[in-house]
Order: C-alpha cells, then structure tokens, then sequence
C-alpha cells in the first residue's frame, strides 16, 4: 500500500472516531445496554446448566456456541470499549493488549458470522430432514463435523493473519482499538478472501437460508396433507429469524461499505455513514440474548418463578352453581334438569 493510501486510511480512522456523538454520550448509551445485556447472558447459562432439556436440544447447540462467543466480547472488548470512551484513549498502551483487542474483536467477529450462517443451513436439516441427524455417525457427519471446521478454520485464519501476519502492525494508542491496524489489508488477495469469504458468502447464505425457511414453514404448515409439527418447531423457526433479522440490520451495512471498499471506491466515501454503521454493529452483541431468551421455553419459566407477578392467577373454569332448599320449585327442578351438562355443574343442597 502507497503512502498516500496510507494516509487516507490514517484520515478515515479519524473520521471514523469524531462522529457527531461525543465520547461521554457513546459511553453511557451503550453502558445503558450493557448491563442488562449481561445479566441476560449469565441468566441464559445459568438454565443451560439446570436445564437438561435446553443442553440436549440439538438446535440450542449452535446458538450456545454463538452466546458463548458474544459473552467472551462482553467480558473483554465491550469494557475496553468503554475504557476508551471514559479515558479517551487506550490503556494500558502495550503492542501485547492491542493485538488481544484486535484479535478478539475480529476472529470473535469471523466466527460468530460464519456459525450462524451455519445455523441457518441446519434449521432446514433439523426441521425437514431429521432423517440426517437419525443415528450416531449421521449426528457427527451432519451436526457436530461442521461445527468443528468452522471453529477450527477460524483459529488457524486469525492466528495467520493476526499474530503472526506477513507484515508489521503500527498502533495509535488514541484511536479505538489501537487504531485498528490489521497490515494483511495491504495485501489484496488476504483482503479479498476476508471480505468475500469471511462476510458476502455467510451473509447470503444468512439471508437466502432465513427466507427459504419462513417459506418453507409457512408452505408446509398450510399443506393439508402433509402438514409438519408447527408447534413443535415454530421456537426454532422464531429464534433462527429473530438473529437473522438482528444479523442483518446492524451487521449487513457495515460489510457493505467494506464491499464497496475493496472494489475500488475511495475510503472518503460514506466515511461518515461507516463511522456510525461501525459503532451501532455494538448492539449486536447487547440484543442477541434477548433474541434468544425469547424463543427458550425454560428460561421464560424461570422469569416466571422469579416475578410471580408475571404469571396468571385468575382462573377459568365452569361455573357453579348453588340452590337452597327455598328456591327449589317445580319450575326450578325443571330448568336444573336441562342446564346440567359438561360445561355447567349444578349443586342441590337438601336437608
């Protein structure tokens, strides 16, 4: 990369940094969230570990891997994230602390798009092919197997091109994340392969697999002859679009951008745009277990037990009815006789 390229890119950053939103409002509005983000999470594993019915769900595998990952951010990038925005630098300045920044700011990022583009081509398998996840060795080929890959695949890239890249880093310990400084862009081939292998192709398996399976579903609910369990796969079907929908709203402009980017166009344009679209992929992280929570059985009956007032106490039942000896005439009897039934009980108390 030219010099100049260098500083276009020094100028972006800067850019990227003097949004119209001062450091002590960025601070607090994403601390507002924050909070209960990981309260959210650790209440999540919580069931996971008292649940054996949420560990053993097939679909719940991936999505646990996905909070898993987002709690390990919110323990660490998001917190020195808002260290930057309090002290308005980074601290401690040590190459060591930006590349552990760097590294699980962005292999973290890889790993949950790639797994969840994951998810959603395995909903399609556990809703309409369960015969693939039948037997033990059809279990590890189709359900275990791609997982490990994806995982696998994502440490041995971001090891390559983060700690120990063909290059040499430069941190600015004034900007956000030590200025971001991942030298492999220099290299276009290493830039390509992340851009469109580690973002485009996830995303458009991330939207074609979501569309195709709210189809799927509504087809196959309405088909009289050959009509699926709906209730007994309408939370996987709920939870899938809800991160989808999430997915795409805060993640798809910024790798967008990145796109238009590596075709060519000058970073100068829409550098405001992507300053915010980089900032707001934060909530990302803090809405992704209300997106889960939503669609788990057992953690919402765990809510329930710990604010009854949430639960219904009014009860619905057939009414009874209560006759004294002195109402009781010949024409009374007679209208008991025909309003017993199954929906109404009537009580005749005789001395």
């Amino acid at each position: 990369m030219s010099s100049e390229d260098n500083s276009s890119h020094e100028d972006i950053l800067e850019l990227s940094a003097e949004i119209h939103i001062s450091y002590p409002v960025r601070f607090w509005i994403l601390l507002l969230f924050y909070i209960p983000s990981v309260i959210c999470s650790l209440f999540i594993f919580y069931n996971f570990i008292i649940h054996r019915q949420l560990r053993h769900a097939l679909h719940n595998h991936v999505i646990f891997l996905l909070l898993f990952i987002n709690l390990i951010v919110q323990l660490t990038g998001i917190p020195w994230i808002l260290n930057y925005y309090r002290l308005e630098y980074v601290w401690p300045q040590n190459p060591s602390f930006c590349l552990t920044w760097i590294f699980i700011d962005e292999a973290l990022y890889i790993t949950t798009t790639l797994l969840f583009a994951w998810a959603t081509i395995e909903r399609h398998i556990l809703i309409f092919h369960d015969h693939l996840v039948s037997t033990k060795y059809k279990l590890i080929f189709f359900h275990y197997l791609p997982t490990v890959i994806i995982i696998l695949y994502c440490i041995c890239y971001n090891i390559i091109t983060i700690i120990v890249p063909p290059c040499e880093n430069t941190y600015d310990y004034t900007q956000l994340a030590c200025g971001y400084p991942l030298c492999y862009y220099e290299i276009h081939f290493v830039a390509t392969w992340d851009v469109i292998v580690n973002d485009i192709i996830p995303t458009i398996i991330i939207i074609f697999c979501s569309i195709a399976l709210l189809v799927r579903v509504l087809y196959q609910k309405y088909r009289m002859h050959q009509r699926i369990h709906w209730r007994q796969h309408r939370k996987m079907t709920i939870q899938l679009l809800s991160i989808s929908l999430l997915y795409l709203l805060l993640y798809i402009p910024k790798m967008l951008m990145e796109f238009i980017y590596l075709c060519g166009v000058p970073e100068d344009f829409g550098a405001h745009f992507m300053a915010y679209a980089e900032f707001f992929a934060y909530y990302g992280n803090f809405f992704l277990p209300f997106a889960c929570v939503g669609s788990m059985p057992e953690v919402k009956n765990s809510i329930k037990k710990i604010f009854p007032c949430w639960r219904q106490t009014r009860a619905v039942g057939p009414p009874t009815f209560t006759l004294t000896r002195r109402t009781i005439g010949p024409q009374t009897l007679a209208l008991s006789h025909r309003t017993v039934g199954p929906q109404l009980r009537t009580t005749i108390h005789v001395p």
